[in-house]
This record gives C-alpha cells, structure tokens and sequence, in this order.
C-alpha cells in the first residue's frame, strides 16, 4: 500500500472546518468516517495555518476565532498554574537520603 492520502487537501481542511464549528472533534469524525487521531492531526496541519484574512473575514469567523482564542489562553493559563503548583511542591521536596 502507498504512503499517498486517499483524502485531498479541500477535504481535510472541510473536515477541520467542521470540526472546529461544532466543538465536537469525536462526532464530527464519526460523521466523515475518520478516527479521532486522523481528524486531530489534520487540525494540527491545517487548523493553524488558517489565518483569518481581515479584509474579506465575516464577523462570524471573527467571533469564532476569538471565542477559540479565549479559550486556548484559559487553557494554557491552567496549564501553567498547575506546572507553579508542581514546581513548587518539588522545589519543598527534601531528599530523605541526605544527611
């Protein structure tokens, strides 16, 4: 079997078109017929690499992609406080080994 994609290009990038509107990773591969791992790489291909043209965008895509936005810097703000909470708890770790 070749290690060409069965899938074009327009198709995986509709799919993470798709995807991204509805929120909804696992359903929206269900509905095309793809695994999750599948639909997850090209989001991170083509998801991205999206960048909103702001001269032709609508205020629709817009307020998706700032709602997006938002919600990948809350993320990325929980991240960091539970790494401060890690590093914190190591950094009080004492060997019990040292004399």
């Amino acid at each position: 079997m070749g290690s060409g994609s069965q899938f074009t290009d327009e198709f995986k990038r509709e799919a993470v078109r798709k995807a991204e509107a509805s929120q909804n990773v696992s359903r929206t591969a269900r509905e095309l017929g793809i695994s999750n791992k599948i639909l997850h790489q090209w989001i991170k291909q083509f998801g991205q690499a999206d960048v909103l043209d702001l001269n032709t965008a609508t205020m629709s895509e817009l307020s998706r992609r700032i709602r997006e936005l938002e919600r990948t810097v809350v993320q990325k703000e929980a991240t960091i406080e539970v790494l401060k909470k890690a590093i914190s708890i190591v950094s009080q770790e004492k060997p019990s080994d040292t004399p």
